[in-house]
């Protein structure tokens, strides 16, 4: 139980624990309807093919959680050297330690950028997220969050997260 805290009775992963205190009731039908929202105007205000392609891969590798997991989504979309900032631990650096920091997460992951920033090869998103799942005593948990995500692209020139970092709270 080193890795996870505990959170108003729910245990979370470390990147979703960031306050000893309950998180507010969260309505998942209206978090849900602000991520779809939020993923049909990201793409209708994204101005140039840079963006565009960085909502884009926002938007899939938001749609590989959804099918494969967090982990599984998280692995395959982090730069070689991309980095997490969980709280109050260590920076998470590259493949191979973001599995290690997903290990054991179940939680389902939904999340839609709200804007978007890119140039040459570096982008950048600002997005909400809904994360539900059972806490280790068998409770539902649900909890939102806003995230900030640099996009870098790798040699190939594929888009992968080289910077994340979320923290919970209301979306807006």
């Amino acid at each position: 139980m080193n890795r996870w805290f505990l959170i108003a009775g729910v245990i979370l992963a470390p990147h979703l624990a960031f306050a000893a205190d309950a998180p507010p009731a969260v309505d998942e039908a209206a978090a849900r309807a602000k991520i779809a929202a939020a993923a049909q105007n990201s793409l209708a205000n994204a101005k140039t093919p840079e963006e565009k392609a960085v909502v884009e891969a926002d938007l899939a590798f938001a749609a590989d959680a959804r099918k494969r997991g967090a982990q599984a989504a998280f692995v395959a979309a982090i730069h070689p050297d991309g980095k997490m900032f969980p709280p109050r631990q260590p920076i998470v650096v590259g493949p191979e330690a973001v599995a290690a920091l997903f290990k054991g997460d179940t939680s389902s992951w939904e999340w839609a950028p709200v804007q978007v920033a890119a140039s040459g090869d570096l982008g950048a998103t600002w997005g909400i997220a809904l994360i539900t799942g059972k806490g280790e005593d068998g409770k539902p948990f649900a909890v939102t969050t806003r995230y900030t995500t640099v996009w870098r692209r790798d040699t190939s020139g594929v888009w992968k997260l080289w910077l994340d970092v979320g923290t919970p709270g209301p979306l807006p």
